[in-house]
């Protein structure tokens, strides 16, 4: 693949960020977990789970709702959830005002835009064209496409040495710990959303800006841009 060469990065995360997939996540994993339990899934406390990957998010809700499994039945259960789920990934959920405004922004200055998601590569790409997104982003790394995922190093280093972009060049936009200790360990600065799904506070990890609609990313990707 040819690298195009530009000067400036911003690498995004997918769930929580972009797009509200929580209703589709927590609907997949209710219709998995229903023959188990008589009840439904702690929504609010569901969402908490969600930036993992799949499998952390069905054994954070089976612990949650105090279900012991032995491992056989939990995979089982975690390929049942990714198959229900790749059939509804776009049936409830909805993109966050001003995601398409804010790429199209950034894809006019010529910025280099990544998706870097623990979703699986294949499901991450399927949301991202069923909400017209894929277009804007030339790379998408998602939790199985290295063999590491976030909050490890990996996935960010490889985006930018693959566009031979410096640290400081680059951003980091998430919603959770999880992608503000990604950006820490690539020395990154980070931006973190309060509308998604932010799951702990870690003492000592913060983000560079915390915001509240994507009009507050432009105006700060303008002041360190």
């Amino acid at each position: 693949m040819v690298k195009r060469t530009r000067q400036k990065m911003a690498v995004f995360d997918l769930d929580g960020t972009l797009i509200d997939t929580a209703p589709d996540l927590i609907y997949s994993a209710n219709e998995v977990i229903k023959d188990i339990i008589n009840i439904d899934i702690d929504y609010e406390k569901s969402k908490k789970f969600i930036g993992r990957g799949g499998e952390y998010f069905i054994n954070r809700n089976l612990i949650h709702s105090n279900i012991k499994l032995p491992q056989n039945k939990i995979d089982e259960l975690i390929k049942e959830f990714l198959v229900i789920y790749e059939n509804n990934i776009s049936n409830r959920s909805k993109l966050y005002p001003g995601v398409t405004k804010l790429l199209s922004e950034l894809h006019q200055r010529n910025f280099i835009l990544n998706i870097c998601t623990n979703k699986p590569e294949k499901l991450a790409k399927l949301v991202l064209k069923d909400f017209e997104l894929i277009q804007y982003f030339d790379e998408i790394i998602g939790g199985d496409t290295l063999s590491q995922c976030k909050p490890n190093p990996l996935p960010l280093l490889k985006l930018m040495n693959d566009y031979n972009i410096k640290p400081s060049d680059t951003i980091m936009i998430g919603d959770t710990t999880t992608d503000i200790l990604t950006a820490k360990n690539c020395n990154i600065k980070s931006i973190c959303v309060d509308f998604g799904y932010f799951n702990e506070k870690i003492e000592g990890v913060d983000p560079d800006y915390w915001v509240s609609n994507y009009n507050q990313v432009i105006d700060i990707i303008n002041e360190i841009f």
